[in-house]
């Protein structure tokens, strides 16, 4: 029984290790309608409402937004990977329209460790 299981597991691992987010070329029609949003203003403009202590995180980087089914509907999907003081860290963070419905540090299913990099600049925090 202990085998069965354990066997189990491992094919669970191929499963989120092979599995990847709908992609626009083959999504169901409500996601191939959605256009891709200028993805690098929206985080700038609202990082700071998800990320509140951006400013002193370190080295930014982005990647390219990509088309995924959220429970919220269609979202398109960029990573944000942020070197904290020499410790990166993931974040997935998911835009429907113009703004961020969504973040989390990313995970598996996110692909965040497989995506490519640019750097990315936050406009100067301004007085209130």
């Amino acid at each position: 029984m202990a085998l069965l299981v354990a066997l189990g597991g491992c094919s669970a691992s191929d499963v989120i290790q092979d599995w990847t987010p709908t992609a626009a070329t083959n999504a169901p029609s409500g996601l191939a309608e959605l256009s891709q949003p200028n993805y690098r203003r929206i985080v700038a403009d609202n990082i700071r409402t998800v990320l509140p202590n951006i400013d002193s995180s370190g080295d930014l980087e982005i990647s390219g937004a990509r088309l995924v089914d959220h429970l919220k509907g269609p979202a398109w999907l960029t990573c944000l990977k942020v070197d904290a003081h020499g410790k990166p860290q993931n974040q997935a963070l998911f835009i429907q329209g113009e703004k961020i419905i969504d973040s989390r540090v990313g995970i598996v299913v996110d692909q965040c460790y497989k995506q490519t990099y640019e750097r990315f600049d936050l406009p100067k925090k301004t007085a209130p």
